[in-house]
C-alpha cells in the first residue's frame, strides 16, 4: 500500500512539479535546519538546501519506491553540503549580525509563547552552544546535526553517513557527553 508521500514521490519522479513542491514544503524546514547546523551560515545553508532539493528532484527517478524520503534527502544534503563547504573553504566562525537579528525575531515570537528568556539570554545561550559544538570533532558534529537538526533516527543517520549503527550510537553518545561537559564547565 502506497502512502501519500510515496504517491507524491512517484508523481514528482514523473515530472509533476506540484507533487515535488509538496515534498519541498514537507521537508524544507528540517533540511534547512540540518544545513544550518552543518555550515553555521544562513545564506550558505539556503544555498545548500536548494542545491540538495535540486539534486533530489533530478535523482527521483532512481529513488527506491517505498523507502523513507527524509533519510534519502538528508544523505543528498549532507554530501552536497560537504562539497559546497569544501569548494568555498568554509570554516566555523563567530555569530554574525544577521544571526543576531534572526535570533531577535525568534525571541520575539518565543517571548509571546514562552516569556522566559530575554534576547540577551537567548543570544548568550545560542553562542554558548555554538562554541561547544565547534569543539566537537567533525564526526560528532555530523551526528549531532543529523540527529537534532534533521531529527533523524540513529538508523537513518547510519544510512545517511554510510556507517554501522553502532558507530553512530557511540559517536552520538560521545558527542552528547562532550557537549554536557563543555556546557557545564562554561557555566561552572
Amino acid at each position: 500500500m502506497l502512502s501519500c508521500e510515496d504517491d507524491l514521490i512517484e508523481k514528482a519522479a514523473h515530472g509533476h512539479q506540484h507533487a515535488f513542491q509538496r515534498l519541498w514544503e514537507e521537508h524544507h524546514a528540517v533540511a534547512m535546519a540540518a544545513a544550518l547546523r552543518l555550515c553555521h551560515q544562513h545564506a550558505l545553508a539556503e544555498e545548500i538546501t536548494q542545491g540538495a532539493f535540486l539534486l533530489a528532484w533530478r535523482g527521483l527517478p532512481r529513488f527506491q519506491q517505498g523507502s523513507p524520503f527524509r533519510p534519502w534527502l538528508m544523505r543528498i544534503l549532507y554530501h552536497h553540503a560537504l562539497d559546497v563547504m569544501e569548494r568555498q573553504h568554509v570554516h566555523l566562525r563567530p555569530i554574525s549580525l544577521d544571526e543576531v537579528v534572526e535570533l531577535e525575531r525568534q525571541a520575539q515570537f518565543d517571548a509571546s509563547v514562552h516569556p522566559v528568556m530575554d534576547l540577551q539570554d537567548l543570544v548568550a545561550l545560542r553562542e554558548e552552544l555554538r562554541q561547544a559544538l565547534v569543539q566537537l570533532n567533525a564526526d560528532q558534529r555530523r551526528v549531532i546535526a543529523l540527529r537534532y537538526g534533521a531529527d533523524l533516527t540513529e538508523a537513518d543517520i547510519a544510512q545517511v553517513l554510510g556507517w554501522p549503527i553502532g558507530t553512530v550510537k557511540s559517536r552520538l553518545n560521545r558527542a552528547r557527553e562532550r557537549l554536557r561537559v563543555l556546557l557545564t564547565s562554561e557555566r561552572g
